[in-house]
C-alpha cells in the first residue's frame, strides 16, 4: 500500500522521481535497440576506405604527411 503523501510538494516530488524513473528505463531501451541497428553494418559500409594502387612520389609523401 502507498503512503499517502503529506503534501502537495511530497506529491510532486514523487511524481518527479516516478518520471525520472521511466525516462531512463526508456533510454536504456533505446539505447539497446540502437546498438541492435548498429551491429548489422560492417566498418566497411560506415567508412569508405580508399586503396591507392600506385606508388606515390617521394613529395606526395610528403604533402600527405604534412596536409593530413
Amino acid at each position: 500500500m502507498k503512503k499517502k503523501p503529506l503534501n502537495q510538494l511530497e506529491g510532486s516530488l514523487d511524481w518527479l522521481k516516478n518520471e525520472i524513473i521511466k525516462d531512463k528505463k526508456e533510454l536504456e531501451s533505446k539505447k539497446l535497440k540502437f546498438l541492435g541497428e548498429i551491429k548489422k553494418y560492417k566498418k566497411e559500409d560506415i567508412v569508405s576506405i580508399k586503396k591507392t594502387s600506385e606508388k606515390l612520389s617521394l613529395w606526395q609523401r610528403i604533402k600527405k604527411v604534412l596536409m593530413g
